[in-house]
């Protein structure tokens, strides 16, 4: 991997650091263009998404750190410089940046579910490039096969990438009004917390011995929280599918009942049979 994407003298430049500034850009610009579509104005959204962005960096920065102080110390340049001393909770990340959109969102009294349908697909997008950043630092290692290791955050960033588009087309779904408002923000948290479960058993021991178990287990009941809430949902489709499920199989098993019994009567006896009046004249 090439945790150092550029070096000159004692300078350098760290591809996660990178990686991170092209999400935000790649986000905000994707924010930008969804909101043009919207009712809401421009600069006040970008306001809001700034400050939400702040919020969302410097919690996820602080639960990092009190997870991992005995790596930081009271060393507060280790604290301020990420390139140098990777690490952000993701979890500390959406819940900062969650909170305080939803603080800002009701002190300018703007809805703050409808606001988050045009911005869920940007967070999908910057989790996405954050995952190439990490593939590129080498610091999600996945389990070694042989002389195979799986890139496991390759993977992810392929699932989120997939989750962006999701939700893309899911926002354009809900202006025909063919989902409720808070649809995107459950598709999120179900997304993110599935693909985070799905690809753990995919890393490597090493690695999961810095995780935290704590944000695991709260992952995790996110991710069954968000399923029942879909379960709920459409629970009129899936009661639909599953009675017409229920009624193909009555229908194919009265079918084969039917069929069988005629089957048996025309092969009776082997064969066609002998003409019993041909018999007779003999």
């Amino acid at each position: 991997m090439f945790p150092i994407l550029l070096q000159i003298g004692t300078f350098r430049i760290y591809s996660f650091g990178v990686f991170l500034m092209l999400a935000f850009f790649w986000s905000c610009f994707l924010i930008w263009k969804n909101i043009r579509i919207s009712k809401f104005n421009e600069e006040t959204t970008f306001d809001l998404v700034l400050i939400s962005c702040m919020g969302a960096f410097m919690l996820g920065r602080f639960v990092y750190i009190f997870f991992h102080f005995s790596d930081f110390g009271f060393d507060i340049m280790k604290y301020i410089l990420i390139n140098g001393y990777p690490g952000m909770s993701i979890l500390g990340m959406l819940v900062g940046g969650v909170g305080t959109m939803a603080i800002l969102c009701k002190r300018e009294k703007i809805s703050f579910f409808e606001l988050s349908d045009y911005i869920v697909p940007s967070l999908f997008l910057f989790i996405a490039i954050s995952k190439l950043g990490s593939f590129f630092a080498g610091s999600e290692m996945g389990k070694k096969i042989g002389a195979f290791r799986h890139p496991v955050a390759l993977y992810g960033a392929a699932l989120f990438f997939l989750g962006s588009f999701a939700a893309q087309r899911v926002l354009y779904a809900i202006r025909k009004e063919s989902f409720s408002k808070e649809f995107p923000l459950v598709f999120y948290t179900w997304g993110y917390s599935l693909a985070v479960v799905s690809l753990r058993v995919l890393k490597d021991p090493l690695a999961l011995s810095s995780e935290v178990m704590a944000e695991y287990w709260i992952i995790l009941t996110l991710l069954l929280t968000s399923s029942f809430y879909f379960v709920y949902y459409f629970r009129v489709l899936i009661g639909s599918r599953f009675k017409s499920f229920i009624n193909w199989n009555s229908h194919y098993a009265k079918t084969v009942v039917k069929v069988v019994p005629r089957k048996s009567e025309k092969t009776h006896g082997g064969g066609k049979g002998q003409n019993p009046e041909t018999d007779r004249k003999l």
